[in-house]
């Protein structure tokens, strides 16, 4: 199926560090599950994409920081937004959001070494680039994660000024490594900001789905990253 294939570019964030979970959904079942939080989607989305803009806006992540510092900027926003919805009590909103920053950072590093095997083994058949929209400081958490050596460039939306869904980004990742399109297969989690400008660019896709409902059907697909060895080697 990927004959042609000389590299593989994957997105970070949803791919790597969750099993194809968009990060919405891991907080809200972390929140619920450690601190006992009654979130849903419904009511936990505005301190979502609140913290999400104010990230992009205020640009408090430094390049050295890593992950949990990332998290702990993130779920303050999050606790300060959901204190404003009158969902957690100002009280307890600073003692939450640091136990929310230390119980994603652990949930992602978890995810992470879970799929550092199959990275290995992919690596040592295929260059593999790493292509995100985050804070600029993807190669620190790459870093601290253990798996910066399994990747020959590491390129984050806001260092390069581009962000997904613009095709542009994996454009730019794959000519600055000397590939075609053609040559370098995509995996990612969402289709609106990995798959889609993937396929418009002409570059070979494996969609990542959490569940069988996200599938579609003229696009291969798997449930774990796993799996990918399968389509390759």
């Amino acid at each position: 199926m990927f004959n042609n294939i000389k590299a593989i570019a994957f997105d970070f964030g949803g791919t790597i560090d969750t099993p194809f979970l968009h990060w919405m959904q891991v907080y809200i079942q972390v929140y619920n599950s450690y601190l006992h939080l009654n979130l849903t989607s419904e009511n936990f989305r505005n301190a979502y994409v609140y913290a999400e803009r104010e990230m992009e806006r205020l640009q408090c992540v430094k390049p050295k920081d890593g992950f949990l510092a990332t998290q702990r900027y993130k779920t303050h926003l999050q606790f300060e937004s959901l204190c404003q919805q009158g969902l957690v009590a100002t009280t307890l909103v600073e003692k939450l959001a640091e136990q929310a920053a230390q119980l994603v950072t652990t949930y992602a590093q978890n995810q992470v070494q879970a799929n550092k095997s199959v990275l290995q083994q992919l690596a040592e058949h295929y260059p593999l680039l790493l292509v995100s929209n985050f804070y600029g400081n993807l190669r620190q958490v790459v870093a601290d994660a253990g798996i910066l050596p399994l990747f020959q460039s590491i390129t984050d939306s806001t260092i390069v000024g581009i962000r997904k869904p613009n095709p542009g980004i994996w454009q730019l990742a794959i000519k600055e490594q000397g590939y075609l399109p053609a040559e370098v297969l995509v995996i990612g989690d969402s289709y609106k900001n990995d798959i889609a400008p993937a396929l418009s660019i002409g570059c070979p896709v494996v969609h990542g789905c959490a569940s069988e409902k996200d599938k579609r059907p003229d696009i291969p697909t798997i449930q774990s990253l796993q799996e990918l060895p399968s389509f390759l080697l």
